[in-house]
């Protein structure tokens, strides 16, 4: 078990904020485990689909093979820089949701992050934000002074045009929020 999953239930996190059967989701920076990009894909069935979208080739492979492994037909990995403006080859206003889970943190342009999400949600879907909390220490954590407070991630994401709809509870070790676009901004 990953050290991600062993301390984030990622299925009881999806539902929470509202993933739902037959929704289309991309999770940004999907990481090695895939551990959101699997248990999206439990939740979405066979009519939704999930995109494990990373910057890096390897993960996106081990991802590829656990899919493949446990015969997953609703994953589709996507390399793609979701920092850069149409870095991701989605369509436009075609998904329910956007995770990004431990990697707002580690963002060197977060704002264009924030847009690439919004370009790629419907009016109304979820940008959902899970990152660790300011004061936890554990070795898998980055550095204290890298990381977001769930304040300044709700600040980024009001400058970026979503709003905040409410706090999901992450354990001990994480802050979660769910943001929607706001009226007349896509």
């Amino acid at each position: 078990m990953s050290s991600g999953s062993a301390l984030l239930n990622a299925s009881k996190l999806l539902e929470d904020a509202g993933l739902k059967a037959g929704d289309k989701v991309a999770d940004f920076g999907a990481g090695r485990a895939g551990h959101i990009v699997f248990a999206a894909t439990q939740i979405v069935g066979e009519k939704g689909m999930v995109y494990a979208v990373d910057v890096v080739k390897d993960v996106l492979a081990m991802i590829d093979g656990r899919g493949k492994l446990f015969g997953t037909l609703n994953l589709t990995t996507i390399w793609g820089d979701f920092e850069c403006p149409a870095g991701v080859r989605i369509a436009s206003h075609s998904l329910d949701m956007v995770t990004i889970v431990n990697n707002a943190w580690s963002a060197k342009a977060p704002e264009m992050m924030l847009q690439e999400a919004k370009r790629l949600l419907k009016p109304g879907a979820i940008l959902f934000l899970v990152d660790w909390g300011r004061k936890v220490e554990h070795p898998a954590a980055p550095p204290m002074g890298m990381r977001f407070s769930s304040l300044q991630a709700e600040a980024l994401c009001l400058k970026g045009g979503f709003k905040k709809i409410n706090d999901v509870f992450a354990g001990s070790t994480h802050w979660a929020i769910v943001c929607t676009c706001m009226s007349g901004t896509t």
